[in-house]
C-alpha cells in the first residue's frame, strides 16, 4: 500500500513539475473582434514584444514560460489592450472589444488579486478617462473648467493611491501585491516601506521587483555633501564602465531613458553646455532606465549625446538606479573632482548657470 501511494505521489509531483516546466498558456475567448485581427503581447518588464497571434472565430492562445511573473501587456494595432500577469499556469481570459481592458481573467491567484483591484477601480478610472478627454477639447477660454476637471482627477488620484496602498495592507502577499509596493514605494515612509516589504516571503523578496525594493530599504541613497556611490553600466558596445573612472573632474551623473519625454526635451540643452565646458574638464556618465537596448542606442544616436553613455538595461528594476533612490527621471547629481555631491537637479539653465560659477566664465 505504501509502495502504491508513494508511486501516486511521485506521479502528481512529476506532472506538476511537468506543468511548471511547459511555463503558461493563455487562452483567449472574445467577442466584438473582426476575424483575423492582430493581438500581441508585450512583456513590460522587457518592453518588447515576445509573441504575436491573430484572432480567429473569437478564440487565439499565448504560450510561453518565464522564470518569475512578468507583467504582460496584450493589446490589438487600434489601442484595445488589457494587462494580465503572466505566469507559468493554464490562463483563461473571456472579454469583448467593448470592455477589453476588464475582461476576466482566471486560472491565476496573482491575476485573481489583479482583477480584484482592477475591478474596484473601474467606476473612477472611467472617470477619470472621461475628464482626461473632455479636458483635451476645451482652450484657454475655458480656464475655469480646466482648472474644475484637474482639481477633480487629482481627487481621482488620490483616492486611487489610498485605495491601492490599503489594498496592499489587507490582502494576501503576493506577486500583485509585491509590483504594487514597487509602484507605490514613494507614498510609504521609510518605515513604512521597510515592514510592509517584510510580511512578503523570501521567494518573492527574491524577484527583481524584491530586490530593487530590498535596495530602495538598506540604501538611503547619497545625498549633497556626501560622497558619490560608484555604479557601474555597459556602454553601446557592451563594454564595462564605472563612474569613479571619472573622479578627480566635475561630473554629472544623469539619470534618463529613451522613453522618458522629459528627459529627451532636456538633451539639447545639456548637451549646449556640455560642449560648452567639456574641454575644461565637465564629464558627463549618463545611465538609462532603458530595458530595450535598441530604443536606448537609437535615443543616443538621435540627440547626438557625445559624452558616456551606459546601462544595465534593467528599466526600473536596475539595482544600480536604485543606490540612488532613483524612482523618477529625468534627475541628476553634480559630482566635484574629490567626489562629493555638490548639487543634484539642475535642469536648463541651472546647470550653465553652475558650472559658470565653477569655471568662473
Amino acid at each position: 500500500m505504501n509502495f502504491i501511494s508513494n508511486l501516486i505521489l511521485s506521479f502528481l509531483l512529476s506532472a506538476s513539475a511537468l506543468r511548471a516546466q511547459q511555463g503558461y498558456i493563455i487562452q483567449m475567448n472574445l467577442s466584438g473582434f473582426k476575424n483575423g485581427t492582430q493581438f500581441e503581447l508585450v512583456d513590460l518588464n522587457q518592453e518588447k514584444v515576445i509573441d504575436s497571434t491573430r484572432i480567429r472565430d473569437g478564440k487565439l492562445t499565448f504560450r510561453g514560460k518565464v522564470t518569475e511573473p512578468v507583467v504582460g501587456r496584450i493589446h490589438t494595432i487600434d489601442n484595445k489592450y488589457l494587462i494580465v500577469y503572466l505566469e507559468n499556469k493554464r490562463i483563461t481570459i473571456k472579454g469583448s472589444y467593448a470592455d477589453f481592458y476588464y475582461a476576466g481573467i482566471e486560472g491565476s491567484e496573482i491575476n485573481m488579486y489583479w482583477v480584484k483591484s482592477r475591478n474596484a477601480q473601474k467606476k473612477y478610472q472611467q472617470t477619470r478617462d472621461s475628464l482626461v478627454q473632455t479636458f483635451m477639447t476645451l482652450g484657454e477660454a475655458d480656464s475655469l473648467q480646466m482648472r474644475q476637471i484637474v482639481r477633480e482627477m487629482n481627487d481621482i488620484d488620490r483616492w486611487t493611491t489610498h485605495y491601492r496602498k490599503a489594498f496592499i495592507n489587507r490582502e494576501k502577499p503576493t506577486y500583485f501585491t509585491l509590483k504594487e509596493l514597487f509602484y507605490l514605494s514613494n507614498d510609504f515612509s521609510a518605515d513604512s516601506l521597510k515592514e510592509v516589504f517584510s510580511r512578503f516571503p523570501a521567494h518573492l523578496q527574491k524577484t527583481k521587483d524584491g530586490v530593487v525594493l530590498s535596495t530602495y530599504i538598506s540604501q538611503t541613497g547619497p545625498q549633497i555633501g556626501q560622497p558619490f556611490a560608484d555604479i557601474e553600466g555597459r556602454d553601446q558596445a557592451g563594454k564595462k564602465h564605472k563612474l569613479s573612472e571619472l573622479k578627480g573632474q566635475y561630473v554629472l551623473l544623469e539619470f534618463w531613458a529613451s522613453w522618458c519625454g522629459p528627459c529627451r526635451q532636456e538633451n539639447p540643452s545639456t548637451l549646449k553646455t556640455y560642449n560648452l565646458y567639456h574641454k575644461k574638464g565637465f564629464q558627463i556618465y549618463g545611465f538609462s532606465i532603458d530595458a530595450n537596448k535598441s530604443s536606448w542606442i537609437s535615443a543616443i544616436q538621435k540627440d547626438g549625446l557625445s559624452w558616456l553613455n551606459v546601462s544595465d538595461l534593467g528599466g526600473w528594476h536596475s539595482t544600480e538606479a536604485a543606490r540612488y533612490q532613483i524612482k523618477a527621471i529625468p534627475d541628476n547629481f553634480l559630482i566635484d573632482p574629490q567626489g562629493i555631491i555638490i548639487a543634484r537637479n539642475l535642469r536648463g539653465n541651472a546647470l550653465a548657470e553652475k558650472l559658470r560659477s565653477i569655471y568662473k566664465d
